[in-house]
């Protein structure tokens, strides 16, 4: 009798059905789908929705629960419901707009998920924080971590937030000094089966009104080596659902 094989194939979807399960095993289910359902209602827009009402509701459905959720929802919609057409789902949106009610201690668990061994969790978790700096009151915070930690990034990592930098603070003084001292001007990605792994100590700080601390990360950076593959920068548009009111800001903006 044949040996039963299985093929690459079926090894690498057995990798994406296992990533899938932990992914939603961190998520409470109930937060999950109030974020869902809310998605749905925002791209069924008609002409009489009331978004900032929807968004309000929202955000004061989730003042009393753990708002590291939010962080968690995010990384899974970027993970598992992303797609080129649609690069921002409407339910990233959301958890973005609910970050405006995150403290120094919800960002730092975010800043925290940047430096998990899943580079696509990473990675996520690394653009959430870009996005959330768009709320004034966190723009400091995540500046000063991204400004004090970039070297520590992956250079994947660090063409994706320099473009996404630029994308979304684009006024931003220190936005742009990051961006200009990072040199990076193509969006390149580069990939390899040589990983080399790295571990450099990444230091930033939380504030909070009884005292300062300083955390240590211990980040598993990968040092990627040739090929490198251009990938042209993408094109981050918003699917058509939102009030004239709405349409006047720039697509990322919507919710605020």
């Amino acid at each position: 009798m044949e040996e039963n094989k299985k093929s690459p194939f079926e090894g690498f979807q057995e990798i994406l059905e296992q990533q899938h399960s932990n992914a939603i095993g961190n998520i409470n289910n109930v937060l999950y789908n109030d974020i869902f359902e809310t998605a749905k209602i925002v791209e069924n827009n008609n002409e009489e929705l009331d978004l900032g009402e929807i968004l309000g509701n929202l955000r004061e459905r989730f003042k009393n629960e753990d708002l590291n959720q939010v962080t968690e929802i995010f990384i899974y919609s970027q993970s598992f419901l992303s797609t080129n057409e649609d690069p921002l789902p409407m339910t990233s949106q959301l958890c973005i707009s609910i970050g405006k009610l995150f403290t120094n201690k919800n960002l730092h668990y975010t800043a925290s998920k940047v430096y998990s061994k899943d580079e696509i969790e990473g990675g996520c978790a690394l653009s959430f924080l870009v996005y959330l700096a768009m709320h004034e009151q966190h723009t400091s915070y995540i500046l000063s971590f991204i400004k004090e930690n970039f070297e520590g990034f992956s250079q994947n990592e660090k063409t994706k937030c320099v473009f996404q930098l630029r994308d979304v603070l684009p006024d931003n003084e220190i936005a742009a000094q990051i961006v200009k001292n990072s040199g990076i001007t193509k969006y390149e990605l580069t990939f390899s089966t040589e990983v080399e792994s790295i571990s450099r100590p990444i230091t930033f700080q939380i504030e909070n009104s009884q005292n300062n601390t300083k955390v240590k990360v211990e980040e598993q950076n990968l040092k990627n080596e040739e090929p490198i593959i251009k990938v042209e920068e993408p094109s981050l548009k918003k699917k058509n659902v939102l009030s004239d009111e709405t349409k006047s800001k720039k697509w990322f903006e919507f919710w605020k």
